[in-house]
């Protein structure tokens, strides 16, 4: 398989609204508590929980633990070739009708 047939796996993710809000709030932040995406996105905490959890099985999103909490940020690594993530190349969720 293709990174380019790899990538839809990513991008069908992508396509589950509160996950394209995650992203984008990630994309933005650069880096969130599941609280602070809760308090962003105004799901229940279970509901966000999910979401991250199934983008980090997909490996769009990476953790790391720092006491009890833990931040999710966007992976910058593709899952499937190892190599630049082609949905960090492009600016997902950003207004792609902006004046300059």
């Amino acid at each position: 398989m293709t990174q380019e047939n790899f990538c839809t796996v990513c991008f069908k993710s992508l396509g589950v609204p509160t996950r394209m809000e995650i992203y984008t709030y990630l994309q933005d932040k650069g880096e969130a508590t599941v609280g602070d995406i809760v308090s962003k996105i105004k799901l229940t905490q279970p509901t966000i929980s999910y979401h991250l959890g199934e983008m980090k099985d997909e490996a769009i999103l990476k953790s790391r633990r720092e006491g009890k909490e833990v931040y999710y940020s966007i992976s910058t690594i593709c899952p499937h070739s190892h190599g630049e993530c082609l949905i960090k190349k492009i600016s997902l969720g950003k207004d792609l009708h902006a004046k300059d």
